[in-house]
Formats: structure tokens, C-alpha cells, sequence
């Protein structure tokens, strides 16, 4: 005796019908929670200090306009400066690929990406301040002491540091994609080092440079760490520095969200700017030799000179900062230092913090991308919200955000006592769109390739994580873990809202030891820094990516 169970309609189709297939719409629904919950939290806090009186006191105030000019103005100036500087390193280094320190210089570069803001601020500060390096070579030949790195200069200077390298790869890789056809081309035609550049170069050059524009000035809109140490005083202050203080040194709570609402404004009309401009570029892609070496204008003596000076200006002005915070190291507080515990309880945090911070920034990204394949061919409206919402921390900086949920938990909550889980959060949401940037491409061409291949095979969820996506995507994911760890490990902007003398992470600690005029201690615990993050950033591209082919 059969017994026919009847259908019902809809059911099928249902979520409940079968949960396998919706897996992946719980964990994306996680996601969306964990982005979605901070950024409410903060728009209610923000909302509920909205006054309309003290709006049009603060639109009155020569302050805060004199803060948003600063603003743009040193970004303006840091983007200039690092792009002129990258395209004079990127043309040598496409030149002189016989260079031997190419490799060497081309790896400062990338150690440049995830080195810590307060470790190259120290470090600029020991070449460039009164008593620096540099100050005390131009005393041996005669001069006079200067005072010049706090204020407009040295914001340059530590922007410069950090942006030039990230610039001059993004620009090789354009120089090196030039194919050597076109390189025989121009030796045939006898073409001049002028003429390749306005022939050949230049024309792949501008294609990426618009979006390169847009990302320093992003970046340097947005810096915190290096504003708040170089600026010297009100005359050299951003809005993000203007925010800390508001909260921090004035409990001027309203002042903080109006300023926080301008640097939305602005930093959502620089990403609409950067989208106009076209799509992303890839900040991570591995730099291999074009086919430079047959350049017509490698044997002028002029450029060999030229490019000469130019690379070694570059090589010093990465790898000199660094050598300085070493060498500052070799004092006689080490054994101090080292006994301390505030040190490695700082050291347990800040290691804490980083790989907290890096799996759940991969854990977003993995239930935003799931929901992206799924939804990209029926709902393509759905799946460019989901793209959109990956970029949501571009719009609100990460201290916007802190400072939103420093006034939104503080009725409810001890956020002192919290501090680090809500560090881990932010900085998580804040490395999202570099994950994203590495994993999205290859993640969504798994898919194109391979999905129909899984259905007929009917190889589902975890073994098709195991044989099919984990082989392609464990070295991006190794890099973009590494990426977010070091970047978190060495965050200074959230915690120092955070902070508290209890709970601290190397940053902060190295921040008030130097802060105090504590420059022996604060040298030791630069140089734990600087290889805490550079063992993870190793450590995790090595395990989790596995070696290189």
C-alpha cells in the first residue's frame, strides 16, 4: 500500500525545503549582521545628537573650516608629492632591471605596506627632528639646527613613506605590461628617453593613474597616526584629529558627531569620485620583469645617472626610517623594557587584535562573496549592494566609526572594559575591502568555471571547498590574511579612542612611551612592534598560503 504525500505549493522552493542548499544564506545573513550592526549603531548615535542650533554654531566656527582646509590641502599636496616620486621610481625601476638592489628595493616596498604608522613616524622623527640625523650632519658641515618635521613637512614626508611605494607598484605594473614588441618597435624607429614617455608610457600610465589619485588622497584624507603626531599643534589638524579630540580631551560629544558627519560627506564623495574614475585597481598583484631591458634609451649616460639617483634616494627614503627606529633600539633600556609586563601583555593584545581581526574580516568577506555568486546572475541590483556594502568602511573611516560606537554603547555599557572586542570589529570592517580587492576575482571565476562542473558531480559545501576553491584561493587568502593581521596589529587611530591604562596594545603603549619623552623605551618596544607585524604578515602568507611555486 503506497501513501502519496501531497505537495505543497511553494514548499519545494522554500528555504526550509532544503537546508543544505541555504548554508550559505545563514552565513551570509551572519555577515551582513556583523557589518550592518556597527554601522546602525552608529548612525542612531549619531542621530540622537543632531541639533539643529548647535549645527549652525559649528557651520559658524573658523575652526572647523580651517580643520577641513587643512585637510584636503595636505592631502592634496601627499598625493602630488607621492605620484610625482612613483612615476620617477617606476620609470628607473622598468629601466634598470638589471639593478641589483631591484629585488632589495622592490622588497622595502612591500615591508613599507604593513609597517605601522607610529614605527615611521618614530622613525622619521629620529632622521628629521631637531636632534636627527639629518640635523646633526648639516651641524657637522656648518648649519644651523632646524626644527621641521612637525607641521605640513613632516605629514609629507610620513605620507611620502607609505604611498610611494604602494604608487610605484601599481605604476610598474603598468610599465611592465608594455609588451616587447612595442619595446622593438621604438629601437627600430630610434626613439628618444622624451619620446617613449609621451609615445609609450605615459599613455598606459594614465589609465591607472586617475584611480591611484583617488586611493592616496583616500588614504591620506584619512590619516590619523601620523596628523595626530607630526601636526604640532591646532595649525596642522584634521578632521579625523579633531574627532579624537573632541571626544577624548574635550568629552564634547556633539562636536565629535558633527565632525563625524563632515568626514562621511567627504569621504563618500572622494569614493563616488574614485568609482567615476573606473574600477579598482589591484594593489597586490606580484611584480614579475617585463620586457624593459629592450628599451632603446638604456645606454644614455644621462639616464643611467639619473635613474642612479633616483633609486637610491627611494632605497633611503624607505629603508632609512626603519634603520633609525633599529638603531634607537640599541640603547641600554632593553633589559627594562623587555622585563616589563606591561610589554607582552601589550604584545598578547595587539597579537590578540591581529588575528581576531584578519579571520573575521575573512569571515564577512566569504559570506558577502557567497551571496555574491549567488545573486549575480538572477539579481544583479542585489549583488552590486552587496559590493557596495563590502566598501562601507571607505564611507565612514574607522575612527568615524569608533566614535560612533563609543556614543552609542557608552549609556549601556563600560566600552573601556570592552575595548579590545570592539577594536577587533572595527579593524575587521576596515580591512573587508582589502580582502575583497584580493579574493573577489578569483572567488567569482571559481564559480564561472566550475559550478556547473560541481552540479553534475553533485559535489557540494565543504568537499568542494576542499578540492576545488581552497587549491586556488589559499594563496590569496594566506596574503590577505597576512595583509589585515600586520595592519591591525599595528593600528593606532581605534585603540587610542579605546584605550585605557589597563588594557593596551603595543601602538598605544609605544605611543605614550614616546609621548612621555621616554625615547629609549619607546625605541625598544618600536623595534617588538615592527617584528611582532612582520612575523605575522610572514608567518601567515607562509602557513595559511602555502610555499611558492
Amino acid at each position: 500500500m503506497s501513501v502519496t504525500i501531497p505537495k505543497i505549493p511553494g514548499l519545494a522552493s522554500s528555504a526550509l525545503s532544503n537546508p543544505i542548499k541555504t548554508r550559505w544564506f545563514w552565513f551570509s545573513a551572519m555577515s551582513f549582521a556583523l557589518i550592518l550592526m556597527p554601522l546602525i549603531i552608529a548612525v542612531v548615535a549619531f542621530y540622537s545628537y543632531i541639533d539643529q542650533a548647535q549645527w549652525t554654531l559649528y557651520l559658524n566656527d573658523a575652526y572647523t573650516w580651517r580643520v577641513v582646509w587643512f585637510s584636503w590641502w595636505q592631502a592634496s599636496l601627499s598625493t602630488l608629492a607621492s605620484l610625482a616620486t612613483a612615476l620617477l621610481v617606476a620609470r628607473a625601476l622598468t629601466r634598470r632591471q638589471q639593478f641589483f638592489g631591484r629585488w632589495l628595493l622592490l622588497r622595502c616596498f612591500s615591508v613599507a605596506l604593513v609597517v605601522p604608522s607610529i614605527i615611521a613616524v618614530f622613525g622619521i622623527i629620529l632622521l628629521h627632528g631637531k636632534y636627527g640625523y639629518v640635523n646633526q650632519l648639516w651641524q657637522w658641515v656648518g648649519g644651523q639646527p632646524h626644527s621641521y618635521v612637525y607641521g605640513l613637512t613632516g605629514i609629507l614626508l610620513a605620507h611620502v613613506f607609505f604611498n610611494l611605494p604602494l604608487a610605484a607598484r601599481i605604476i610598474l605594473q603598468r610599465l611592465d605590461a608594455i609588451s616587447a614588441e612595442t619595446w622593438r618597435m621604438s629601437s627600430q624607429l630610434g626613439m628618444t628617453s622624451k619620446e617613449l614617455w609621451w609615445h609609450i608610457e605615459w599613455p598606459h600610465i594614465k589609465t591607472v593613474l586617475p584611480q591611484v589619485a583617488a586611493l592616496i588622497f583616500a588614504l591620506c584624507f584619512t590619516s590619523f597616526a601620523i596628523v595626530m603626531t607630526l601636526g604640532g599643534g591646532p595649525k596642522a589638524t584634521t578632521i579625523e584629529v579633531a574627532i579624537f579630540q573632541a571626544i577624548r580631551f574635550d568629552f564634547d560629544m556633539a562636536k565629535g558627531v558633527y565632525l563625524s558627519l563632515l568626514q562621511i560627506v567627504f569621504c563618500g564623495g572622494i569614493l563616488w569620485v574614485g568609482l567615476r574614475l573606473g574600477r579598482p585597481i589591484d594593489m597586490f598583484t606580484s611584480l614579475e620583469t617585463g620586457p624593459g631591458n629592450m628599451r632603446p634609451d638604456l645606454k644614455s649616460a644621462w639616464g643611467k645617472v639619473s635613474d642612479a639617483i633616483v633609486l637610491l634616494l627611494a632605497t633611503l627614503l624607505v629603508l632609512l626610517p626603519l634603520l633609525a627606529v633599529i638603531v634607537a633600539a640599541i640603547n641600554s633600556a632593553w633589559s627594562e623594557v623587555l622585563l616589563d609586563m606591561r610589554l607582552w601583555r601589550a604584545a598578547y593584545n595587539s597579537l590578540w587584535v591581529a588575528l581576531s581581526s584578519a579571520f573575521l574580516s575573512l569571515l564577512m568577506a566569504w559570506g558577502l562573496l557567497l551571496a555574491q555568486r549567488h545573486w549575480r546572475r538572477r539579481y544583479k541590483t542585489a549583488a552590486i549592494a552587496v559590493e557596495w556594502m563590502g566598501s562601507a568602511i571607505l564611507v565612514v573611516p574607522p575612527l568615524v566609526l569608533a566614535t560612533g560606537l563609543f556614543i552609542g554603547l557608552s549609556p549601556y555599557v563600560n566600552v573601556f572594559e570592552i575595548n579590545l572586542y570592539i577594536v577587533v570589529l572595527v579593524n575587521a570592517l576596515m580591512g573587508l575591502p582589502y580582502i575583497l580587492r584580493v579574493l573577489s576575482v578569483a572567488y567569482l571565476q571559481i564559480g564561472a568555471d566550475y559550478d556547473r562542473l560541481c552540479s553534475s558531480l553533485d559535489i557540494k559545501q565543504w568537499p568542494r571547498l576542499r578540492l576545488i576553491e581552497w587549491p586556488i584561493l589559499r594563496k590569496p587568502i594566506g596574503l590577505a590574511l597576512a595583509l589585515v593581521a600586520a595592519m591591525s596589529a599595528g593600528d593606532l587611530g581605534v585603540v587610542a579612542l579605546f584605550g585605557s591604562p589597563d588594557i593596551q596594545t603595543l601602538p598605544l603603549l609605544m605611543y605614550q612611551r614616546f609621548g612621555s619623552y621616554q625615547s629609549d623605551a619607546a625605541g625598544v618596544t618600536g623595534v617588538v612592534l615592527l617584528a611582532l607585524c612582520l612575523l605575522i604578515f610572514a608567518i601567515l602568507e607562509r602557513v595559511i598560503g602555502g610555499p611558492n611555486d
